[in-house]
């Protein structure tokens, strides 16, 4: 896996900031695999997709993750540091298109969850809906031979399924236990390497704005020529000059 370049970086931050997290995430891949369409990318389940995320984050920024988290208890931020290998979940098996579900006399068809399912719960609702997710991924569902609606499944057999989609696509749900030093409370906090890594995107893309604006104006170099040089040279020219 290869890491972004600077220009590559900013583009797909550009091309990705009008959007919601999916359509970030989807920006970020698009620039790293430019032979793939977006469609295609989009299409991929979650956690295939943040498989490729975590690779590329490992890649452009290398292996440790630092982050912070509030305590559900007393709001404490605490902090997270861990390594890529510690959120990287080995996929099972290549997950099959169509999955399927036996549960309290029904019978569901469905597929894993995709960036523009994500989009489009988040587009309705706000957020990601367990049912809303389910009722876009569901092919078919039954009780007892006779097809009914998604959204008409009673709550047994939605954690059914949902627990089938974890099962089959493990890297699209991941957690890290954790425990606020400052009131003990323990819980298990939910790391979504889309957000992470589109937040490390957006606070580098930033700060390398600010230099490469810093740098225009001392020498009237070219946006073009200043990302063309290391981080560690662009550094150097602006402590050179003072900024």
């Amino acid at each position: 896996m290869r890491s972004l370049t600077a220009p590559e970086l900013l583009g797909a931050w550009e091309a990705g900031h009008p959007h919601a997290a999916p359509g970030r995430a989807l920006a970020l891949l698009c620039s790293a695999w430019p032979e793939h369409s977006p469609g295609e990318l989009a299409r991929l389940p979650v956690g295939v997709r943040d498989s490729l995320l975590l690779a590329l984050r490992e890649a452009t920024f290398g292996s440790r993750l630092v982050g912070l988290v509030p305590c559900p208890a007393c709001g404490e931020q605490v902090e997270l540091a861990f390594g890529v290998e510690d959120v990287r979940v080995a996929p099972v098996s290549p997950p099959p298109e169509v999955l399927s579900v036996d549960q309290e006399g029904h019978a569901v068809r469905f597929r894993l969850p995709d960036s523009r399912d994500l989009a489009a719960v988040m587009a309705r609702s706000g957020g990601h809906g367990q049912r809303s997710l389910l009722s876009r991924c569901v092919v078919e569902a039954s009780r007892e031979g006779t097809l009914m609606d998604a959204g008409a499944l009673p709550d047994g057999v939605v954690r059914a399924v949902a627990e089938a989609m974890e099962a089959a696509d493990p890297q699209a749900r991941v957690e890290l236990a954790t425990t606020c030093p400052a009131c003990g409370h323990g819980w298990a906090a939910t790391f979504d390497i889309a957000e992470f890594f589109w937040r490390e995107v957006e606070a580098w893309a930033q700060r390398t704005l600010r230099e490469v604006d810093a740098l225009a104006r001392l020498y009237g170099w070219s946006e073009e020529r200043i990302l063309a040089m290391s981080p560690w040279k662009r550094q150097r020219y602006l402590e050179l000059a003072g900024a």
